[in-house]
């Protein structure tokens, strides 16, 4: 059975940033990001979008293994500024499984309920500047941009 469980450690963090690591090893069109670039994107301290953004992270585990993760954000600029009741969803990898999938995407509409958003988006980051999409076809080409 598979049940998410919210990062709040650093060494959950980590676990968060590596685990397309493991998901993609073997897949040698895969592009990785650069691991301490990824970590510093969601240390407060560093990255000034969470002036105007929040973010709580998930990975979904089987038998203890991470099977998944997903970024749910709120982008305050958007609701308050813009009058986009939008909630943003990211960082979105998992095993081929349609529940493990389903569930993370649950947890990020739950979160946008509880805060009266309208919609959800994504998968894309912090705001309208971050590296957007979804690979549906072509893995087995190089990645010409960042997606």
């Amino acid at each position: 059975m598979t049940h998410l469980k919210e990062v709040k450690t650093k060494g959950q963090l980590k676990k968060f940033v590596k685990f397309p690591f493991k998901l993609y090893k073997g897949n040698s069109c895969w592009v990785p990001p650069i691991i301490k670039d990824e970590i510093a994107l969601f240390d407060k301290t560093k990255n000034p979008v969470f002036k105007h953004a929040n973010a709580r992270l998930f990975l979904a585990l089987e038998n203890n293994e991470i099977v998944g993760r997903i970024a749910a954000i709120i982008n305050r600029t958007e609701i308050n500024n813009q009058g986009l009741k939008k909630m943003r969803f990211g960082w979105f990898d998992f095993i081929d499984n349609i529940e493990v999938s389903k569930q993370l995407l649950d947890k990020v509409e739950e979160i946008g309920r509880e805060n009266k958003l309208k919609f959800m988006e994504g998968p894309v980051g912090f705001s309208n500047l971050d590296k957007v999409g979804v690979l549906t076809e072509g893995f087995d080409h190089l990645s010409t941009m960042v997606t």
